[in-house]
């Protein structure tokens, strides 16, 4: 895959990292919610432009949530953050953009 069409894959709302999706995993501390999310994760990610340098954590995947699973786990995104909760990931630099990402990936699927 080349770097463009890779750019243009990973912007989409539907594509997130690994460690986005790990981080969220976290919060959502094994609820119902995190089902839906880690069979994302079990298919293989998407292919990186030959000369990528990331390791696993950038590894981007498709989402396939429906609208109701993507209003779910924004909620309990929202609630765990408003609540203090942190994940080993964020612990020091906070969640900046997740609420942000769960809401544009929900307006994505409304349109």
């Amino acid at each position: 895959m080349d770097w463009e069409c890779y750019k243009r894959l990973c912007d989409r709302p539907d594509i997130w990292s690994r460690w986005m999706l790990e981080q969220t995993l976290e919060l959502l501390d094994q609820t119902e919610m995190s089902k839906p999310i880690r069979r994302a994760m079990v298919r293989a990610p998407i292919a990186k432009p030959e000369d990528h340098r990331g390791g696993g954590a950038t590894d981007m995947f498709e989402l396939t949530l429906t609208s109701t699973e993507v209003n779910m786990v924004s909620e309990l995104v929202v609630a765990a953050i408003a609540g203090g909760k942190t994940t080993t990931g964020t612990k020091n630099r906070g969640f900046g953009g997740f609420r942000e990402a769960w809401e544009e990936y929900r307006r994505f699927l409304e349109s």
